[in-house]
């Protein structure tokens, strides 16, 4: 009989031991799910932050192409003008050596 006594405590003692973990691991599968609802949150928001950057990138290269064209319509003034002024020099100075 002391020996079944034994045995019963042995065995109801690695039972409680079992719960115990068992509860660990049920905890640590609860937080788990927790942790990874967090990160997928996470990744929808980083996810939204690259579509605006791309948004935010597109959106400048159009501005940079719409500069440049402008920068190039500027010079090819500067261009027309700069020579009327070195044709209109030359004149002045054509007059002035008469």
């Amino acid at each position: 009989m002391a020996d079944d006594a034994g045995a019963k405590a042995r065995l109801e003692a690695a039972v409680q031991r079992l719960e115990t973990a068992l509860g660990r691991v049920a905890g640590r599968d609860s937080s788990g799910a927790e942790d990874i609802a967090r990160l997928r949150q996470e990744l929808g928001s980083l996810d939204s932050e690259l579509a605006a950057a791309r948004a935010e990138r597109d959106s400048m290269a159009e501005e940079l192409t719409r500069t440049r064209a402008e920068g190039a319509s500027l010079q090819a003034a500067m261009d027309a003008v700069s020579a009327r002024l070195d044709t209109a020099i030359n004149s002045v100075h054509a007059l002035l050596d008469e």
